[in-house]
């Protein structure tokens, strides 16, 4: 469960745009400092063979960061492994890294879910 939070953690502060200026936290959030290991590889191809090597995951959901950056979410068949990855590239290198694993002990379909009814607020501005 920690290792679900410090990545949920890390992927919100991938999310958070390049261009914000302000970066005070909303009233009872707090920012957290914390070291950890990750994997990266400098190829998506590198990154996409290992984990179809390893744990027969393949790429389910995808979205940009901006527009160098971006994140990719794998699982295998029976959604007992999953992946969080994100992609970083610039002028000379790209690096591929797996910040988040998770492992169901072989229980189906508990490390990847989709909502099939996502019910949207009618406010169209993005909140905290």
């Amino acid at each position: 469960m920690k290792a679900l939070a410090l990545a949920t953690g890390l992927m919100a502060g991938f999310f958070m745009p390049a261009y914000a200026e302000d970066r005070t936290a909303p009233p009872g959030v707090t920012m957290h400092s914390v070291q950890i290991q990750i994997y990266c590889v400098p190829t998506m191809q590198r990154m996409m063979g290992l984990l179809l090597e390893k744990f027969s995951e393949v790429p389910v959901a995808m979205g940009m960061l901006n527009q160098t950056d971006s994140w990719l979410i794998t699982t295998n068949r029976d959604a007992t492994t999953s992946s969080i990855l994100i992609a970083k590239r610039n002028k000379e290198e790209t690096s591929v890294c797996l910040v988040w694993s998770g492992d169901s002990q072989g229980v189906p379909g508990l490390t990847f879910s989709l909502n099939p009814s996502p019910q949207f607020p009618e406010q169209k501005e993005f909140g905290i």
